[in-house]
């Protein structure tokens, strides 16, 4: 049995006088108080949330609303059962928190609830699958990563208040090289994709994704009204089921190649008959996808085309790889990406040895006076010339 705190939505909002405001009864208290939200929609969207964190403070201070760890992680399995497609990624998940819980019975066997796990007990996990049970590097690394989304989705459901897994240090993997597609085997995959024969539209989702860069989610959660072909732009926004991933919104300049290819689409169509709240990319059922489907097809493609497998994300490294390779400056790769820090496009920067070495040969060192130093006669055993090169090189420092 799992507990649920409850929550309040737009249906609990009533305006008065200039604000708007929810009544509720204080748990603490069990007196009827007000909460102010805003005075616009937009204001009580954004402090709604707030409002449930704190509601649930106060329940929780009367109450005990403690959920054990199995009830935990089986939360988060049948949530993630509904998501996934994918038996065997279902399996790996399951199979990572047996891992878990075992090493919880053998060593901490008297911990019974979710809020009395603290990172020190994921230190020592870590320590445990690196050199007791022998796992690589990064396989431990993706081990603490499903344990801290169990954590980030139990507190989503106000199930708990903390992260134990924020301040826990991943291992240090071993450099690998990004996965990304030339352009050969991004031809190949879209001819593919669009000789495909089904109803889904595979050809503008993987076109989509390689002209934007977006990340799996960003295309998946895209609406018809995020797409303004008047302003040549697709909007990355919060809406409802979806934020973006650094919290941050931006806009994606829609390359002149990718609009025709978006026009394919029957909420861009001729025949247009969507709303803006409609989804952009939708299943045969008119459905949004999985969390694996598209990923499933890539694999397929990539099969079919006889080319190593990518991820989706692959489609993201090979548009920040190939914009740079075009010469598009960092910091535009970086804005239209939405990557909060540089250091995330600055590994992709060797490969563009020929645009790096055509702003390199732009830059000037000695100025026009380099031929003067080559062509100055240096007689044997005078080091004038040497000389005077280097009281140019200082006076240029």
């Amino acid at each position: 049995m799992t507990y649920r705190l409850r929550q309040f939505n737009l249906k609990s909002v009533v305006k008065r006088g200039k604000f708007f405001e929810i009544r509720y009864t204080n748990p603490r208290t069990q007196k009827r108080e007000y909460y102010k939200l805003g005075i616009t929609h937009d204001e009580v969207k954004r402090n709604l949330p707030e409002f449930n964190r704190m509601y649930a403070g106060l329940k929780r201070q009367v109450f005990s609303y403690r959920i054990t760890v199995s009830q935990g992680i089986q939360s988060w399995l049948e949530q993630k059962k509904t998501e996934l497609s994918n038996k065997k990624t279902v399996a790996r998940y399951e199979e990572i928190m047996n891992n878990f819980t075992e090493f919880l019975k053998d060593k901490f066997s008297a911990l019974e609830y979710m809020d009395e796990l603290a990172q020190k007990h994921f230190e020592e996990f870590k320590e445990y699958r690196k050199n007791v049970k022998g796992k690589k590097e990064r396989t431990v690394n993706f081990e603490l990563d499903m344990l801290s989304n169990l954590f980030k989705r139990l507190m989503e459901k106000d199930y708990l208040n903390y992260n134990p897994l924020s301040k826990v240090k991943r291992l240090q993997e071993s450099y690998k090289e990004e996965r990304w597609f030339t352009e050969e085997e991004i031809r190949k995959i879209l001819e593919i994709a669009k000789s495909d024969k089904s109803k889904i539209n595979w050809y503008v989702i993987f076109a989509t994704y390689y002209y934007t860069g977006m990340r799996k989610r960003e295309l998946m959660s895209l609406r018809k009204g995020d797409v303004d072909f008047d302003k040549g732009i697709i909007l990355i926004r919060h809406k409802e089921g979806f934020k973006p991933k650094t919290d941050r919104p931006r806009a994606i300049p829609i390359h002149p190649e990718l609009v025709s290819i978006l026009r394919l689409l029957r909420p861009f169509g001729p025949r247009n008959d969507a709303g803006d709240d409609d989804f952009v990319f939708v299943n045969s059922r008119g459905k949004p996808f999985s969390n694996d489907a598209i990923r499933q097809k890539l694999k397929k493609l990539c099969r079919k085309a006889g080319i190593k497998p990518g991820k989706l994300h692959s489609f993201r490294h090979t548009w920040t790889a190939h914009s740079i390779m075009k010469g598009c400056p960092s910091d535009v790769v970086q804005a239209i990406g939405g990557w909060k820090e540089k250091d995330m496009i600055e590994r992709y920067k060797h490969l563009a040895p020929d645009y790096m070495a055509e702003i390199f040969k732009k830059t000037e060192f000695l100025g026009g006076r380099v031929k003067d130093v080559v062509d100055c006669p240096v007689k044997p055993g005078n080091d004038t010339a040497v000389a005077e090169d280097n009281g140019l090189l200082k006076a240029q420092e």
